[in-house]
């Protein structure tokens, strides 16, 4: 074999070896970057809240640690009092909720804004996984500090028509729910992203909001809509519609709080920086029933849990110079 067949025959081989990477290799359709609207609501028997979350359409791009984000708003709607009569209705300009970045190996990541605080990047979704793969420390519904993280394992993976396009879509399940019902806890589609909880990531342990609902269109067409009906994730074409839109808006800021001790035994403490009187903490389980509700008492307001069972609460506090809201446990 003279030089050249020799050098052929090693070009050949090199391209037979490579040749599976470039077969195997993977590129996912991305989430849209401008023109889209990601719509997540929740109704409960104390009220609803509404939120669209948007890519603002000026400077829609932010440089973070040397790294390009898509920045994301929100517009929010609350209400006092569930369909069909939602009482006071409090409409909110809109405000900075994060951003996130993406790239072909199919992962997106997001850094959440919360307590006037940019948090920790965090994953929002890998398309890269197959089915049995087990997904580690993904956070659940926020990156606040007190949230437990939860693995996930990918129960399956299929694929979905859209128009010209088959986009992949796999489910996961929680393995250490909180409660033992409910189907799936997560879904994941391509170029979508999570159906049922918009661009957070919602797993049943507990921590996840009641009745969490989610609808996404690009340049006014809805692509997805996903909801909870009987335990069971349902997806139908919808309208991403905020609704009350006529009603007065108004700039509330969030108050930051310090709560503890989390968990919490036989009390809890609600703390502000400033000495605010003119307001109330509403505690309620995760179901919405409403548990207890407390006068602001001064910069500190504590909270007896004498009769309470163990479990997740949600507090929402309300003040003379704006509101926060969380999540919180009870042991006993």
């Amino acid at each position: 074999m003279n030089t050249t067949q020799k050098k052929t025959s090693i070009i050949i081989m090199v391209f037979m070896l490579m040749a599976p990477a470039y077969i195997n290799a993977q590129t996912y359709m991305p989430l849209p970057d401008s023109n889209v609207l990601w719509e997540n609501w929740e109704e409960a028997s104390y009220g609803c809240n509404y939120q669209k979350v948007y890519i603002p359409e000026s400077n829609p791009d932010t440089l973070i640690n040397g790294l390009i984000y898509h920045k994301l708003y929100y517009h929010e709607v609350s209400t006092s009092g569930p369909p069909p009569d939602p009482g006071n209705i409090s409409f909110f300009d809109s405000l900075y909720f994060g951003a996130f970045r993406q790239d072909d190996s199919g992962r997106v990541y997001l850094r959440y804004y919360i307590n006037y605080f940019d948090q920790e990047e965090v994953l929002y979704m890998d398309l890269s996984v197959e089915q049995g793969d087990t997904v580690k420390q993904l956070p659940c519904f926020s990156t606040a500090p007190q949230d437990p993280l939860t693995d996930l394992r990918v129960d399956s993976v299929d694929y979905v028509s859209n128009g010209p396009y088959l986009r992949k879509r796999i489910f996961l399940r929680n393995l250490a729910p909180f409660f033992p019902w409910g189907n799936y806890d997560l879904v994941w589609i391509e170029g979508i992203g999570s159906v049922n909880s918009g661009l957070i990531n919602v797993v049943d342990n507990g921590y996840s909001k009641f009745n969490i609902m989610h609808c996404m269109s690009v340049s006014d067409t809805i692509f997805y809509q996903g909801y909870w009906q009987s335990w069971d994730l349902v997806y139908t074409q919808g309208v991403c519609v905020l609704p009350y839109t006529t009603a007065t808006r108004k700039v509330e800021p969030e108050v930051p709080v310090a709560v503890y001790p989390i968990p919490a035994n036989d009390y809890v403490i609600f703390e502000l920086n400033t000495n605010d009187r003119n307001g109330t903490v509403a505690i309620t389980d995760i179901t919405g029933r409403l548990v207890a509700t407390l006068p602001l008492t001064g910069q500190k307001t504590e909270w007896q849990t004498d009769g309470v069972k163990p479990g997740v609460y949600l507090y929402r506090l309300q003040g003379g110079q704006g509101y926060t809201s969380g999540k919180l446990m009870i042991v006993k």
